[in-house]
């Protein structure tokens, strides 16, 4: 919607008094348990020993963040640092440090407020704070010195969020002032194909504010406080100032208050706990407004901790809706924590509307991690590196979010206005992108430790820098590969060159070899932590060093995997056929090669077919698999099936054949060992749980049409193994309710084999569901989604920090998870259009024109 619109239909929304109790998290049965006690003793080992050198273990279950049902949509562009803000009006998650877990503390001297009286009557007047504390929350403070100093007189039953990312509106509907409708519009730069504008730390809060009085003009003030810090212990320790500043170009005048932030870092240099490094890295805040100068007051700094100081505050706004002008800049002592603020005042004639604008924006140019290694963050290439932007990125957000709306607007609209397109698919699509900026995502620009020249290299059109997200906010894996493998699809859509990226780093990584013995938890057995051309897990953790130190995983041995090489083969070529990027293709073609030689050690009866081996050796990581399997073994035929289409691109005759002839191989193999007439069987052991249905069987299948190579199995054989999947894994697994849970046996029992076989994969249902629209069941796949949209997102309201899995009694495993983000692979299959694809006489008319086009090269 344009700038000072309503909301669009789609967008998720809630009532301010809605409540929602606190949500527990999955637990573990006996006898799990049991089998899981030797792998629960190493990893709290494994925790307690990466603490002790300063290092944030990458998983630690012994300390999970219990979240609750709180989050909106987060502030700030792609790999800047981002700041929560609840759906109730709160600030309350700051991921902007990204050596440290994302933290949930609700600061409460960052709001808005506003002040209302009838023109000219002086003894009517109303003040608020425009915010709602949740009663049930574990997360919000039940008391504080701003909760006992200002009002906070918002009930919440007429005002209702609504969210639609990276945009979100509040509506305060006759609250505070019965007369007075108050809209707030708040939008952050995050637009597609936009590697400029989507990198910058800044959002903004246009706030339309009509007068419904037939009889009254209105004297309006809105206010914005905000803390310096992120309201962690920082925030106490002293060092920190506030200064007031106003900028005027162009007509155009900003009027704020920076804040100065005084942060140290501490790392052990090479892990030795006694040798410490200290690093001060510039942090700021800015809280700014375009208003007319002359309609602005401000208070550069007060104690946020200090009830009397808060009261007086408090009373001056309250009384006319202004601030006293202080401009007090001392550096604050230790132990107390300041703040600032800013108020706008407006009269409002009776039937009419103003609008007040407000941006909040912050600076913090370096991105250091636990090693000591520092990068410079993307939007750095277009506001310097010295960390006193803060003030132009707020003017510039101020001047040019009227243009971020359009782009957002436009990019939406296309979507928004499909009919046949559901109102939940819709919500779920746009708002699930959050984990693009709220996922610990760093983009970085250069290093600090680059020369001037390798840093004017940096500058060409065409350099994009590093890009990564966490597993999740208790996986702390960076571009965890399995999983990215799902979620990948909003990148390559979206923002194709930053998958480009990601795909060069683990490429990197893949030639690499680490001789470093890394202690498996999973047996307590010891290998190397990096084998050349087994594709790595992940590309670090922010509590070592990203990039450098690769695959941080150590829970299963990684370089036994059977899905990781697959899914580098299988996304090379879709991101190829995405952007048609050949030199891309070329660059990687060798190690693609490479990546597909090393798996051949997985086939240990020479069939042609790799087989798993008794362990978790793929991404269902509590999952075992013996022989072949459904899943990695469709992975394997696909990988073929590709590889021999990357040949044929780049004419290369002889890999063309030899992998010809091997996807032929394997695909009689796969179809001959695991079809039993109605569905792809799990594996091929001898375990009672062979049989079992597989939510996920069918994940060869889809990339292989995704990537518009035609399918690997006959098109009846996928229909009807996901027909089957809709009847058990979903249908049968609480009526319909929660998605597809991952195993179902065939007598309509769901298989409890492991904790992993009996949950819903949030990601994991939206790529079943891409699969299902590439066969035509297209009312499957959207009922297949909503069971488990309704579940996250109305029934337990975890909009913004979407879980991992589900189980049937509604608990849940791993909030703000980076797999859901594969509902961008059902748009991706909706606008290419892959039923057709799918077709059996696709494949065939595909192969043939491959074959002729080899012959004729050979001529």
């Amino acid at each position: 919607m344009a700038s000072g619109q309503g909301p669009p239909e789609a967008a998720w929304s809630r009532c301010l008094i809605d409540e929602f109790d606190p949500h527990k998290e999955f637990d573990v049965a006996v006898v799990e348990g049991v089998q899981l006690l030797g792998l629960a003793y190493r990893m709290w080992n494994y925790g307690k020993r990466e603490r002790k050198h300063n290092r944030v273990p990458h998983m630690d279950p012994f300390a999970p963040q219990f979240k609750d049902a709180i989050m909106g949509v987060p502030l700030g562009g792609i790999g800047c640092g981002t700041i929560g803000r609840g759906w109730r009006g709160d600030f309350l998650r700051w991921t902007l440090l990204p050596a440290a877990i994302p933290s949930i503390n609700v600061v409460e001297v960052d709001q808005f407020s506003v002040f209302s009286r009838n023109s000219g009557d002086h003894s009517n007047a109303n003040a608020s704070v425009l915010y709602t504390p949740a009663k049930k929350s574990v997360h919000a403070p039940k008391t504080s010195p701003v909760r006992s100093a200002w009002d906070f007189g918002l009930k919440g039953d007429k005002s209702t969020y609504h969210a639609l990312f990276p945009q979100a509106w509040t509506i305060y509907d006759g609250e505070t002032d019965a007369d007075l409708k108050i809209t707030c519009h708040q939008v952050s730069p995050v637009i597609p194909h936009d590697y400029e504008n989507s990198s910058f730390p800044a959002s903004v809060f246009e706030f339309t504010i009509e007068n419904r009085s037939t009889v009254h003009d209105k004297d309006v003030s809105l206010m914005f406080s905000f803390q310096n810090g992120m309201g962690a212990a920082s925030d106490s320790k002293g060092g920190h100032s506030n200064h007031f500043f106003q900028e005027k170009s162009d007509n155009f005048t900003t009027t704020g208050i920076k804040l100065t932030h005084a942060y140290e870092q501490m790392v052990f240099e090479d892990w030795d706990k006694n040798n410490r490094k200290y690093f001060s890295d510039p942090l700021s805040f800015a809280i700014a407004t375009n208003a007319d100068p002359s309609k602005v007051s401000y208070t550069t700094q007060f104690a946020s901790d200090d009830v009397s100081v808060l009261k007086s505050v408090w009373n001056k706004f309250k009384t006319d809706g202004k601030l006293d002008n202080s401009t007090t800049e001392t550096k604050s002592v230790e132990g107390k924590t300041i703040a600032g603020a800013i108020s706008v005042s407006e009269r409002v004639g009776k039937g009419q509307s103003v609008k007040i604008t407000f941006t909040l924006t912050w600076d913090t140019p370096i991105a250091r991690f636990s090693s000591g290694k520092a990068y410079y963050r993307r939007y750095t290439k277009f506001y310097g590196t010295s960390g006193d932007a803060v003030q132009k990125i707020a003017s510039d957000a101020l001047k040019n979010y009227p243009n971020w709306i359009k782009a957002i607007n436009q990019w939406q609209d296309t979507i928004l206005s499909n009919e046949k397109l559901s109102k939940e698919y819709k919500m779920a699509l746009f708002n699930e992108l959050y984990y693009l900026v709220d996922g610990g995502t760093i983009w970085t620009h250069g290093r600090p430790d680059q020369s001037a020249q390798e840093l004017k290299e940096l500058e060409s059109a065409d350099n994009f820098g590093n890009f990564f997200y966490l597993e999740g906010h208790e996986y702390l894996m960076c571009n965890t590969y399995d999983v990215h493998f799902y979620a990948s699809f909003a990148l390559i859509s979206l923002w194709p060159e930053l998958q480009l990226a990601l795909q060069r780093e683990i490429a990197r990584a893949t030639v690499r070899q680490m001789d470093v013995d890394w202690f498996i938890l999973h047996d307590g057995s010891t290998v190397k932590r990096l084998v050349r051309w087994a594709v790595p897990h992940d590309v670090g953790n922010p509590g070592e060093d990203p990039w450098v130190r690769p695959n941080s995983y150590n829970i299963q041995q990684i370089q036994r995997w059977k899905d990781l090489n697959c899914k580098f083969v299988l996304q090379v070529y879709r991101d190829y056929v995405a952007t048609n990027n050949k030199e891309f293709l070329e660059s990687l073609w060798p190690i693609v090669k490479k990546a597909v030689e090393y798996s051949f050690q997985f086939d240990k009866d020479g069939d042609g077919m790799i087989e798993n081996e008794g362990f978790p050796d793929q991404t269902y990581d509590t999952w075992s698999a013996t022989g072949v399997s459904a899943y990695c073994g469709g992975l394997w035929v696909a990988t073929l099936k590709v590889a021999r289409s990357i040949a044929h691109e780049l004419l290369d005759v002889d890999a063309f054949e030899d992998y010809d002839k091997k996807y032929q191989i394997a695909r009689d193999v796969y179809i001959k060992k695991l079809w039993n007439g109605t569905y792809f069987n799990y594996d091929t052991s001898k375990n009672v749980h062979r049989d079992s249905i597989q939510a996920d069987m069918m994940a060869g299948n889809w990339y292989a049409v995704s990537c518009g190579v035609g399918g690997i199995v006959p098109i009846g054989h996928a229909k009807s193994s996901l027909e089957t999947v809709y009847r058990y894994n979903v249908a049968k697994f609480v009526n319909g309710t929660r998605g597809a849970v991952n195993g179902m046996r065939p007598n309509g029992a769901v298989d409890e084999m492991c904790m992993q076989s009996k949950e819903v994969w949030t990601g994991t249902t939206y790529a079943v569901a891409a699969a299902m629209l590439q066969v035509g069941l297209e009312d499957e796949a959207f009922k297949t989604m909503k069971g488990v949209i309704d579940t996250t997102y109305t029934t337990h309201g975890y909009m913004f920090q979407t879980p991992e899995a589900w189980l049937a009694n509604g608990s849940f495993r791993s909030c703000s998870y980076m797999r859901p983000l594969s509902v961008w692979a059902v748009q991706w299959a909706y606008d290419n259009a892959q039923k057709q694809l799918a077709t059996d006489e696709f494949d065939q008319e595909l192969e043939a024109k491959m074959k002729a086009n080899i012959q004729a090269v050979k001529k």
